[in-house]
């Protein structure tokens, strides 16, 4: 299986960056003006260090704004597609090996794998500005098969791109074009693949000390998997089953009393993407704040 990363695993909102730096309402014509797209494809195969400089050559005025999406790149990722990276747990669970093969610039990549570490299940990564080559070039399907050690033949690859997708039948290969998580889901089921999801059909419980689910709550958004690890980093929310919250508590939290500490249940629920690894449960979602319920206390009376 071969994963595209841009708007398949990892969204991409390109304006975010330049919005650092001018009203959002001017970005667009900034974009077009500048010639942005024909500039980042460029980026495919160079830095955006190389390419700045020849862009701000040619854009002398517009140089500062040029150079806010390189300062502010992490800023165009907001996140992970709903439901891919579950997709692609699912199927390392089941020995399936997994790579990915994206259009994208070395140096900007190296910042973006070091804030979504999840990049790292990947059995290989092949990126176009290490290697020189971009989709939908033939040779980068090839080379993406050989790291993976698998023939075209017996490869899979997923892309939003319809170009993408068909350069890589040409290659050999089968392609999917993606439109989101739960067609995938039904397309590699059709194709025999062992990803039927996993039932969710008992309470799950994650702790979180009081301060940081306080702070999250005024503003509205949840942004950690667990204690001192982002959601973004990890890629899911850990979770403990009721007879596992003593020792979660213990190792993770013992050195705060009970009145620190918030404990959240996760009732069943079919749409709700939860993998069992190691042991535990992952929700591999953000967490839902319309479906936690927040129990009264930390002690197991409370379960």
């Amino acid at each position: 299986m071969i994963f595209d990363l841009g708007r398949v695993l990892l969204d991409w909102v390109p304006e975010r960056p330049f919005e650092q730096v001018m009203d959002a309402d001017a970005v667009p014509a900034f974009l077009e003006r500048t010639g942005f797209h024909e500039w980042n494809r460029q980026a495919d195969r160079r830095t955006w260090a190389q390419i700045e400089a020849e862009w701000c050559a040619q854009h002398p005025d517009d140089a500062e704004a040029i150079r806010a999406y390189r300062r502010h790149h992490l800023l165009s990722i907001p996140g992970y597609i709903p439901g891919t990276l579950a997709l692609i747990a699912e199927l390392k669970q089941h020995c399936i090996t997994v790579g990915a093969l994206s259009n994208w610039s070395a140096d900007t990549f190296a910042a973006t794998r070091e804030h979504f570490a999840a990049l790292d299940r990947f059995d290989a990564l092949v990126i176009s500005g290490v290697e020189g080559m971009a989709k939908p070039e033939p040779a980068i399907f090839t080379l993406a098969c050989l790291r993976l050690g698998v023939a075209p033949k017996n490869a899979v690859f997923i892309d939003d791109l319809a170009v993408n997708v068909a350069a890589a039948e040409s290659a050999g290969l089968r392609g999917i074009q993606f439109t989101d998580a739960t067609q995938l889901r039904a397309d590699l089921l059709a194709l025999g693949l062992p990803v039927p999801g996993q039932p969710h059909d008992v309470p799950i419980f994650h702790l979180s000390p009081r301060e940081i689910w306080e702070e999250a709550r005024a503003a509205g958004e949840y942004p950690w998997s667990a204690r001192g690890e982002s959601f973004d980093h990890a890629g899911f929310v850990h979770f403990s089953f009721a007879e596992q919250l003593p020792a979660t508590r213990a190792r993770f939290y013992g050195d705060l009393a009970d009145d620190q500490l918030v404990l959240l249940r996760l009732d069943p629920q079919d749409d709700l993407p939860v993998l069992i690894e190691d042991g535990y449960p992952h929700l591999y979602a953000p967490l839902p704040w319309d479906a936690v319920t927040v129990l009264p206390a930390v002690t197991q009376a409370a379960w």
